[in-house]
């Protein structure tokens, strides 16, 4: 009796033994192994996934709302300056952004709500600053910080560390503030005027140094001047980057559509210019 007894406990405690294992087994092996295939699949939200509605927004079938705004200088605006808007209007701008739900997303988040694989905001923004001029570092990054907004800052690499430029430990603090770092070329010269040569030294060399200086991948990319034809746009994305931004203004941006043509809005000094073009009232597609 004792012996049969005996059998019982030894087998009732190779079956916990078991059934433990096998919770173990379920709940670190094969279920996030079953997670991460399935997010691993090609998952395509449809066109009206990617963006709720909004009562301010006119909805363009295959777009999405998304204004990418341009920047240069954020610095005293002088007569017969161009490129210039005041600290003053730049903190008005970003206020009525602010006052009128606007959301700041990362150009990754633009990337990959075009290929249908991430949710936006119904009023999303991007702002963007080309040529990581020092007043963008002393003037713009406080503002943007008061308002909790993120930007993208296209840098043309031999204006670091030059007079007028950014210095890599101001660079640093925008990329630790949570800001994008990407490369607007090396010596900021119309591609389209460029050998081929010259043309992926551009491309290449400004994305290596700012990632061996920065420690982050640079994926995004801006034409300088907006000069760009269909053999850069092809040498832009064998270098490595995921999208390309031009100076087309639009407002919309189309699903599935050119990620090495994204159109951005160039902003001026002006507070009403600046709410019809965010809305995308001056801007046909």
């Amino acid at each position: 009796m004792m012996r049969i007894l005996k059998a019982i406990l030894i087998a009732l405690a190779v079956i916990v033994i078991l059934t433990n294992g096998l919770i173990l087994f379920l709940r670190f092996y094969w279920f996030p192994r079953q997670e991460a295939k399935k997010t691993s699949e090609e998952i395509f939200l449809t066109d009206d996934e990617i963006q709720p509605t909004s009562k301010d927004i006119t909805q363009k079938p295959g777009y999405i709302y998304c204004p990418i705004l341009l920047y240069h200088h954020i610095a005293k605006v002088e007569p017969q300056q161009s490129y210039f808007v005041s600290p003053a209007t730049f903190d008005q701008q970003l206020k009525w952004l602010s006052d009128n739900g606007y959301e700041t997303i990362r150009q990754d988040d633009l990337y990959l709500a075009m290929n249908r694989k991430k949710k936006l905001p119904a009023k999303p923004v991007i702002i963007s600053f080309d040529d990581g001029d020092h007043d963008q570092y002393e003037n713009a990054l406080p503002i943007l910080k008061k308002y909790g907004f993120l930007a993208v800052f296209y840098l043309k690499l031999n204006n670091i560390e030059k007079s007028g430029g950014m210095s890599w430990k101001e660079i640093k603090e925008l990329r630790d503030a949570g800001m994008e770092i990407g490369s607007h070329t090396v010596n900021h010269d119309a591609l389209t005027s460029l050998s081929t040569d010259q043309i992926k030294y551009e491309l290449l060399e400004s994305k290596k140094v700012l990632e061996d200086n920065l420690g982050i991948k640079i994926f995004h990319f801006a034409y300088p001047g907006g000069n760009y034809n269909a053999e850069i746009e092809k040498a832009v994305a064998d270098a490595g980057y995921s999208t390309a931004a031009s100076t087309r203004r639009n407002a919309y941006q189309q699903i599935g559509g050119d990620l090495y043509l994204l159109p951005r809005i160039h902003i001026d000094d002006e507070i009403p210019t600046f709410e019809n073009w965010v809305l995308g009232n001056n801007a046909s597609y």
